[in-house]
């Protein structure tokens, strides 16, 4: 279990860090104030760590799906807080930004959460459907 964690979390480390590198520059082309490094990588280290454990909660087989989704995204929140603090105003102008960030990370989350239950369902059925089709093909063949 940790084990697969820690391969989440490189994974995700890897490309938080290349995204954190790109938002970094971002911010000091448009403002001129350049992010310390020690807050780039710290931040980077939290997010990634926060990410990769709303990861394992929503792809676990324990418990309803629909409750691990929803921890998933509750999980989310307070990295969009640590980036907060790391780019603080100057990404974030306002808090209500960061507000309209969760909405839409929200919405984006529910929207992969359909596509993925809708797929799960579909190869359910299909699983279904091949077995009912290997059990009449057995029954033929006691007869």
């Amino acid at each position: 279990m940790i084990k697969k964690y820690f391969n989440t979390f490189l994974k995700v480390f890897f490309f938080t860090t290349l995204l954190m590198i790109v938002i970094a520059l971002a911010v000091y082309r448009r403002t001129d104030f350049r992010v310390p490094y020690a807050w780039v990588t710290t931040g980077t280290l939290l997010i990634s760590a926060i990410i990769a454990l709303a990861i394992r909660v929503f792809k676990s087989e324990k418990g309803k799906g629909y409750v691990n989704a929803i921890l998933g995204y509750v999980i989310i929140i307070p990295a969009l807080f640590v980036l907060r603090v790391m780019f603080g105003v100057y990404l974030f102008r306002r808090a209500s930004e960061l507000y309209i960030l969760i909405a839409v990370i929200g919405v984006i989350y529910g929207i992969a959460l359909l596509v993925a239950s809708k797929k799960y369902k579909s190869e359910v059925t299909e699983l279904n459907r091949l077995l009912l089709k290997e059990d009449k093909k057995e029954e033929d063949e006691e007869e």
